[in-house]
């Protein structure tokens, strides 16, 4: 396992490598009239994808092909020394820009990765949780099998906010964040799509097994100390597809109105629409983890 995560790096190295070679022929057959110096760049930015080490390693190979290369070509200068001192020039410049190049590359990916984080929470934003989702909702599409998506909405949590303080609102969301993750799968596909608005998108979770699933959520909330000081209850609608649609967008707007039943009735609740061979059925979540037990 560890020798196949390597083999990209190594791969990477070895054609720069081979690209460094290449510069010093082309160097080396233009002669040392016409400058092709700025070509070395090519391969050395390459290398910074094997890492930094790599790309210094690199860096310095390239110093020697280009001594190489200008000393075959007839080069001469007036004091040996200067050989020296253009190698260290040279061989600077290419660590700096690689240094450059390495930095800047891990800055965005940093970057990437941040985007794709709710600052708040940790959890997957709106646009995170959407890509991965349609990828995981088209696998299940193409083997027909069912999906369930659930979307949590915070009950009177406008209020603790407000008479509590907004600090004590963001921990009811990170609490929130936490019980959603530990109540799920790694499988699963779990983000929040703005205030206290949460998805969760269950593949393999027919309209049997999601009521278990999502009431517990509903519970571990209702019985946390922090939600119970400010009354703050979770409403929760779902819709479980068999087979699993090809659009997201269905199951949200689905999803979406159920939980909107949800808090027009009781609120505190879990509501789940099942979709199959073109019929609609709902189940509550707490009588039929009831009638389970």
């Amino acid at each position: 396992m560890h020798s196949l995560a390597g083999a990209p790096k190594l791969l990477i190295a070895l054609a720069a490598y081979a690209g460094i070679v290449v510069v010093g022929l082309i160097d080396y057959v233009t002669g040392i009239e016409v400058r092709v110096f700025p070509l070395y760049f090519l391969p050395l930015m390459l290398s910074t994808s094997a890492g930094r080490l790599n790309a210094i390693c690199a860096s310095l190979f390239a110093a020697c092909v280009w001594v190489v290369a200008m000393y075959l070509s007839g080069r001469q200068y007036s004091h040996s020394l200067i050989w020296v001192i253009n190698f260290v020039t040279h061989c600077s410049c290419f660590v700096i820009v690689v240094l450059l190049v390495t930095t800047l590359r891990k800055a965005l990916v940093r970057e990437r990765a941040l985007s794709e984080i709710d600052a708040l929470t940790g959890m997957a934003n709106r646009r995170s949780f959407t890509e991965r989702a349609t990828s995981v909702l088209a696998l299940c599409h193409r083997h027909e099998r069912p999906a369930t998506l659930a979307y949590f909405d915070l009950d009177n949590f406008k209020h603790a906010n407000d008479s509590q303080g907004h600090h004590y609102g963001d921990e009811l969301l990170r609490s929130f964040s936490r019980i959603i993750t530990e109540g799920l799968r790694s499988s699963d596909v779990a983000g929040r799509i703005g205030g206290d608005e949460f998805v969760a998108l269950l593949p393999e979770c027919t309209a049997e097994s999601a009521p278990l699933v999502l009431e517990k959520i509903r519970a571990r909330v209702a019985e946390h100390p922090d939600f119970r000081l400010c009354s703050v209850t979770v409403s929760i609608g779902a819709v479980t597809f068999t087979p699993a649609p090809t659009e997201l967008s269905e199951m949200l707007r689905s999803a979406d109105r159920v939980m909107y039943q949800v808090k027009a009735a009781s609120k505190n609740d879990v509501l789940i629409e099942e979709h199959s061979s073109g019929e609609r059925t709902q189940t509550d979540g707490q009588a039929t983890v009831a009638a389970i037990h």
